[in-house]
């Protein structure tokens, strides 16, 4: 690379003796060179973990079309993907299925195969329902009203997306 410079700024010159020439630093630089990190001892540190939002491990385990305004989906959280879980993050995860898998009107959150199953059964007695209540966390209604049931009864419920 400095060769083909170095004969380009020949060739302008002409080779004329009388000719004074300035060289133009700028030129000649060339980018600086970082030389490679490398550790010749390993490391014994983990990555720093990402934080953020993230909601636990989900799918759709059932859908059932609705009637004009969206569908009725029953979503089967992974308990294994999480180790505490919290009614925002239930409220954040309703919203994210909302978003992603449109049109949903009317939405079970659960926890147990079990509870997806009674869940999605239309003839499930009520004492089906009343058995799977520790795994039932959460309804949606209408496109956007959350009520929180089993174990976060006590948030009442909320408006999706306030």
């Amino acid at each position: 690379m400095i060769g083909l410079v170095v004969l380009a700024a020949a060739c302008q010159n002409g080779g004329d003796a009388n000719t004074s020439t300035t060289r133009d630093s700028t030129l000649l630089t060339l980018p600086p060179q970082t030389a490679p990190t490398t550790s010749l001892a390993p490391t014994t540190t983990s990555p720093e973990p990402v934080i953020g939002l993230t909601a636990p491990r989900y799918q759709i385990v059932q859908r059932t079309p609705g009637e004009g305004v969206g569908d009725e989906v029953v979503v089967l959280l992974d308990p294994t993907s999480y180790e505490t879980l919290t009614d925002i993050d239930i409220q954040d995860l309703i919203g994210e299925v909302v978003d992603l898998f449109p049109p949903i009107a009317i939405a079970h959150i659960v926890d147990d195969p079990a509870a997806a199953n009674v869940i999605g059964n239309p003839d499930a007695s009520a004492a089906e329902i009343a058995s799977i209540q520790d795994h039932y966390f959460a309804r949606l209604d209408n496109g956007f009203e959350i009520t929180f049931l089993g174990p976060f009864a006590s948030s009442g419920s909320n408006v999706l997306g306030s």
